[in-house]
């Protein structure tokens, strides 16, 4: 079994302690305010900035092949298994945020992309056509596990 992944890069857990810390504050602060209703409508975006901070600190990648299936990991998101029977092509290939439209969990149509900083990853073509492509550390060990 082969296993590789990456952690969000520094900026991006900066950004996410910035949005806890803030987040937290605003929270904290509409929460002990006295009073009514103006200061409530406030309680959104620090629970959505609690939210957002803690899932840029927690971001992280990861793929690993087991005789069955190619697991992808997106923490925090749930993982998601492509059976090795439906893969239809491998090919290491490199990607930025440009190539997918951003950073992270990028949905598109008939495209999947877990990248976090740039570079050489793996590029896994099922037999609906469909593309998933993780960026990753060693691309070249895992194209030869999938080929065992």
């Amino acid at each position: 079994m082969a296993v590789d992944g990456e952690r969000a890069p520094r900026w991006m857990r900066v950004v996410g302690a910035v949005l806890l810390l803030g987040g937290g504050a605003l929270t904290a602060a509409v929460l002990g305010w006295p009073g009514g209703a103006p200061e409530v409508a406030l309680l959104l975006p620090g629970v959505v900035a609690l939210v957002a901070g803690a899932l840029l600190l927690l971001a992280r990648t990861g793929i690993a092949v087991t005789d069955a299936a190619v697991v992808l990991h997106f923490r925090p998101l749930p993982t998601r298994r492509i059976a090795r029977g439906r893969i239809a092509d491998v090919t290491v290939a490199d990607a930025d945020a440009r190539t997918f439209g951003g950073v992270g969990l990028r949905l598109g149509r008939g495209v999947r992309a877990l990248i976090l900083t740039p570079g050489r990853g793996v590029r896994i073509t099922d037999d609906r056509g469909r593309l998933t492509f993780v960026r990753t550390e060693h691309p070249e060990e895992l194209l030869h596990a999938l080929e065992d």
